[in-house]
């Protein structure tokens, strides 16, 4: 099968649409929210896509926005991929793909979080150069369920 990474564009909306809610989420509502970083507000958003005969196999969505201690800077979420082809190198190709965006947008830095539970989504992320720096952490306080 030959598969295409790339920057998606305004034909594979359809195609995202579609992939997105194979994976349970709503490719619109990521799409259309503002997102608001770690570092800021987004500047800029994007999607990276892997496509075999105009169906989306895998796709991230890519964030840039400006960070007051690096300049400009990315963020990475949304990252999945088709279940069959969680194995294969598409992933490393994927994350190969959104370093050579970033860096020809002049991105100083690049981030993800990944839930502690995915050690394989990790390893992928180490492996393609990223550095665990574990300065986030998650907090809640749950309270008693109210009756009214």
């Amino acid at each position: 099968m030959d598969i295409d990474v790339r920057l998606a564009d305004a034909r594979d909306r359809e195609a995202l649409d579609q992939f997105y809610s194979r994976e349970g989420l709503d490719f619109q509502a990521l799409s259309s929210r503002g997102m608001n970083l770690p570092f800021g507000a987004s500047r800029e958003t994007m999607f990276i896509v892997a496509a075999s005969n105009h169906t989306v196999l895998a796709a991230l969505k890519l964030d840039i926005g400006d960070s007051k201690k690096l300049g400009k800077a990315g963020f990475i979420q949304h990252f999945e991929i088709e279940d069959e082809l969680e194995g294969t190198d598409l992933g490393a190709r994927m994350l190969a793909k959104t370093v050579e965006i970033v860096e020809q947008k002049g991105v100083r830095a690049l981030d993800a979080v990944v839930d502690e539970k995915r050690v394989d989504v990790i390893q992928l992320y180490l492996d393609a150069g990223f550095e665990e720096r574990r300065i986030e952490i998650y907090l809640r306080r749950d309270f008693r369920a109210k009756i009214f």
